[in-house]
């Protein structure tokens, strides 16, 4: 088969022409383009896509927000968030609240069980708590994907002091998707 790109048609090798769809259209958003959201999601990849469904949580997560956590990154089957600890985080003893080190890392989960386009809760969630964070630490959390089996996932996700620092705590989710229920 050749491919004649001056009419856009294939041509196999009985001679017959078939003429392809055209996929030149601009994925910008200016008012000559015709291109719905939904087409320029369909033809995100699956890491593109589990970014956009991260950020649009994250936007409307106004309790994350709140507590300064932001997006390091978004693949399927793996995600990073990081939050500085300020002192509105701080327990009696003023090292950092396990419920904000709880919810770093629930948030993180969060993304990463979303990210197969399907709209996912948290069905039980666990943590351990090795080491204190302190004011001015940034923590990181990184969230594996262990397995996912039909409608139900299992997540692992580290809380580190820094980039690659010693591990402040160990937390394991266990989400499960909404029958039919999609991010776009």
């Amino acid at each position: 088969m050749a491919h004649n790109e001056a009419n856009n048609t294939l041509t196999d090798t009985a001679n017959n022409s078939v003429r392809l769809p055209s996929f030149n259209r601009s994925l910008t958003s200016d008012a000559n383009s015709t291109q719905t959201n939904d087409s320029v999601v369909s033809q995100q990849t699956a890491d593109e896509q589990a970014l956009s469904i991260a950020n649009k949580m994250l936007a409307n997560d106004h309790y994350s927000q709140h507590l300064g956590i932001e997006i390091v990154e978004a693949k399927t089957g793996y995600s990073v968030c990081k939050m500085l600890v300020q002192p509105f985080h701080a327990n009696g003893h003023g090292s950092c609240h396990g419920g904000a080190i709880f919810s770093l890392a629930d948030t993180t989960f969060a993304h990463i069980c979303n990210a197969h386009n399907q709209i996912a809760v948290g069905h039980m969630c666990t943590i351990a708590y090795w080491q204190p964070a302190k004011i001015g630490d940034e923590l990181y959390a990184y969230a594996y994907e262990s397995g996912v089996h039909g409608r139900s996932g299992s997540y692992r996700i580290e809380i580190t002091c820094g980039a690659n620092g010693h591990l402040v705590a160990e937390f394991q989710g266990f989400s499960r998707s909404l029958k039919g229920a999609s991010h776009f």
